[in-house]
């Protein structure tokens, strides 16, 4: 005999509605853990997240990948062609020069002679520092 107030799930919504949304929780662990996207799918998603719970799953995923480093445009490296911003919110981004998925609030948009190009921090203090040495230092 089942209890009088338990006939069936189908007249206990309450009881319907948890168990979907465990469901939906177990597959979206899956997801994080195992996906079929690539690279470069990836990085679409990261720049068209919507919300952030979004762009953080990307961002985990494209953390998966091996970085493949573009330097064949540092020899254009100068301040004067990049323009550092600084964002009062929390930016998703791929870095074109260390390939590397990056979560900052700083960005610098780089012009190189095949177009603009996102990058780092950490590479534009890179470049700068290295035009800094080659005004210092000539024969380096």
């Amino acid at each position: 005999l089942k209890p009088f107030w338990l006939k069936s799930l189908a007249q206990a919504p309450f009881l319907r509605h948890q168990h979907i949304k465990e469901a939906r929780e177990l597959q979206e662990s899956k997801m994080v853990k195992s996906t079929s996207l690539t690279k470069t799918e990836l990085v679409d998603v990261l720049h068209t997240a919507k919300s952030s719970k979004e762009r953080n799953r990307a961002v985990k995923l494209l953390k998966q990948f091996d970085p493949m480093p573009k330097y064949e445009f540092d020899d254009e490296g100068f301040k004067s062609k990049m323009q550092p911003k600084k964002y009062d919110y929390l930016l998703g981004y791929m870095c074109f020069r260390c390939d590397k998925v990056k979560q900052s609030n700083y960005k610098v948009l780089w012009n190189t002679s095949k177009g603009c190009k996102q990058i780092c921090h950490g590479c534009y203090n890179q470049l700068t520092e290295r035009e800094e040495i080659a005004i210092i230092k000539p024969g380096v």
